[in-house]
């Protein structure tokens, strides 16, 4: 299959994406997933029955590490046992959360796709190979970055205003924090001392770094066609163990 969308952001911003095709939201979010982090997977109509049996329960939206241990626990490792449970039982173990469950686990998922966003932030990141050691290995990676937001910054520069810039890191012991502050524009020395910030608050080889910007329309009444953000919460996170956190549906 061809993959002109892919090859234009590759030759027209630098950066590589991978993109899912399939008939739902949902199954097409794990097809995007799948082959990271240049890659391509379509699951047809007649294929969402056999991928969906051998899905790993992990991998469904808002099973987070705590209700994936309950799963194992009670023998629940793929979407092909979650079927096995009848309503009764899934709302036993899982409440509200149960009926959810079910759906995702045959493969089904309503929701509406939405084509017109109102972008809250703009950002890019990279996950190494090896982490980075120390702080100046840190801030000797930031002037990449930068280009590589600079890039993506040029398809939005005449919709939108910048209010902040953040940086984002990932420790190697799975702890990730997110440092801001207001700015009206992305600049190099800012994202400096962020990172600076940042590193100190775990001091420990960094598995994943990026930085970006928070935005809001030069047009006002924008703001009241769609309030989804794009990249994530407009928060600033704690320093906390990823895996403790569960999210919902």
């Amino acid at each position: 299959m061809q993959k002109p969308i892919r090859d234009e952001v590759r030759e027209t911003i630098g950066i590589t994406i991978s993109a899912g095709i399939a008939p739902n939201k949902f199954l097409a979010k794990i097809a995007s997933d799948w082959n990271k982090p240049d890659g391509q997977l379509v699951i047809r109509p007649e294929q969402v029955e056999s991928f969906v049996a051998a899905l790993p329960v992990k991998k469904l939206h808002g099973v987070g590490k705590v209700t994936a241990n309950k799963m194992k626990r009670l023998g629940i490792e793929t979407c092909g046992d979650l079927r096995n449970l009848d309503q009764e039982k899934l709302h036993k173990y899982f409440g509200r959360f149960g009926g959810r469950l079910h759906q995702l686990s045959i493969g089904e998922d309503h929701r509406a796709v939405q084509t017109k966003r109102i972008r809250k932030s703009l950002s890019v990141e990279n996950t190494y190979a090896v982490d980075l050691p120390d702080l100046q290995a840190c801030l000797d990676e930031l002037p990449s970055l930068m280009q590589q937001l600079e890039k993506r910054m040029e398809r939005i520069t005449s919709d939108y205003v910048i209010n902040k810039q953040f940086i984002k890191i990932k420790f190697q012991v799975f702890m990730q924090t997110t440092v801001e502050m207001i700015s009206q524009a992305a600049e190099l020395n800012n994202f400096n001392s962020l990172c600076k910030e940042g590193f100190a608050r775990g001091k420990k080889p960094v598995r994943l770094l990026g930085m970006g910007v928070r935005v809001s329309p030069k047009d006002p009444d924008a703001e009241t066609d769609n309030k989804v953000d794009s990249h994530g919460k407009d928060e600033q996170l704690s320093l906390i163990p990823e895996s403790t956190e569960e999210q919902s549906v």
